[in-house]
C-alpha cells in the first residue's frame, strides 16, 4: 500500500528511477554525487528526453538528505543544459543537443576508435594571464595564469581541426613544459596530475574561414567551418579546460536529434 503522505505519483517515481544512496563519508560534496548520477544516467539514456524528474522534496525523502543538497544538484543540471524547467510542472530532461560529433571526448582516443592515426602539430603553447570572462569560465581569478595551448589536429597526418584550449595552471603546474607533440592530452592529464576529465558540454556555431584557418586546414578562405566550444569537467565538476575548435564543414555532420514542437519556443 502507498504511503499516504507521500506525493501523488511518489511511489510510481520511485520504481521508475533508481539512484544509488549517496555516500556521506566521501569528500566529494553529496550534491555532486547527485549530480554525477543524473548526469549518468541521461547520457546512457536511462532518463529519456522531456521525463519530469523528481521535484527537490521527493528527491531529499528518496535519498534522506536535505532539500539544499537536491536543489543544488538540479540547478548544477540545469546550468550545464541537461534539464529544462516549466513553471508549475516542473524539471524535465532536455533534448539532447547534439550525437556523434568528433571532439567531444579525447580527440586522440576517437581517431584510435576510427581506425585513424591521430597526431598534432603545436602552434602555441604557454602561460597567460586570464581576463575576467576566460575566468569565470574556468572558475579563476583574473590575472591568474592558464596554459594557452593551440594545436594543429590531425588524421592520417591530414589536418582535421584547430584546436585552441585555455587550462588552468594551478590544477596543471609545469604543464607549458610538457611535450605534447603527438600525444593525448588527456593521458598526459590523467597519467601525470591524477586528473580524470569525465563531463563535457559544448556548443556549436557555423562561420567562414580565416586566411590563416584555410592555410592550417588546407582549405579556401571564406569556406564554412564549423566552430565547436565546450567545457571539460572533473566526475566532481571542476573545469579542466575551455576548448575551441574549428573544423572544415565538409568534415563534421550535426545530429540535432528529434525535438518536440511544443517545446520550440519563437523568439
Amino acid at each position: 500500500m502507498a504511503n499516504r503522505s507521500a506525493p501523488p505519483g511518489f511511489e510510481e517515481m520511485k520504481a521508475g528511477i533508481h539512484i544509488r544512496p549517496l555516500d556521506k563519508g566521501s569528500h566529494i560534496p553529496l550534491y555532486l554525487q547527485l549530480t554525477a548520477q543524473l548526469t549518468d544516467m541521461i547520457h546512457k539514456g536511462e532518463l529519456k528526453a522531456n521525463y519530469r524528474l523528481p521535484s527537490e522534496r521527493e528527491l531529499s525523502e528518496m535519498l534522506n538528505v536535505s532539500r539544499i543538497t537536491t536543489r543544488l544538484a538540479l540547478q548544477e543540471l540545469l546550468e550545464i543544459g541537461l534539464v529544462y524547467r516549466e513553471q508549475g510542472r516542473g524539471t524535465f530532461v532536455a533534448e539532447p543537443r547534439m550525437r556523434g560529433v568528433q571532439g567531444f571526448a579525447s580527440f586522440t582516443e576517437d581517431m584510435r576508435n576510427r581506425g585513424l592515426v591521430p597526431g598534432s602539430r603545436i602552434l602555441h603553447q604557454e602561460l597567460v594571464g586570464v581576463d575576467e570572462n576566460l575566468a569565470q569560465t574556468l572558475h579563476m581569478h583574473p590575472g591568474e595564469q592558464a596554459l594557452h595551448l593551440v594545436r594543429l589536429r590531425l588524421a592520417d597526418q591530414r589536418p582535421v581541426a584547430i584546436q585552441s584550449a585555455y587550462l588552468p595552471s594551478l590544477m596543471f603546474p609545469e604543464l607549458e613544459n610538457e611535450n605534447l607533440e603527438d600525444r593525448s592530452l588527456f593521458e598526459v592529464l590523467r597519467q601525470k596530475y591524477y586528473v580524470y576529465p569525465a563531463w563535457t558540454e559544448a556548443a556549436v556555431e557555423a562561420s567562414s574561414a580565416t586566411p590563416e584557418q584555410a592555410r592550417l586546414l588546407e582549405t579556401k578562405t571564406g569556406e564554412p567551418v564549423l566552430i565547436v566550444r565546450g567545457l571539460t569537467f572533473t566526475e566532481s565538476f571542476d573545469v579542466v579546460e575551455s576548448v575551441r575548435t574549428v573544423y572544415p564543414g565538409k568534415s563534421l555532420g550535426v545530429y540535432i536529434g528529434r525535438q518536440r514542437l511544443d517545446n520550440v519556443r519563437i523568439r
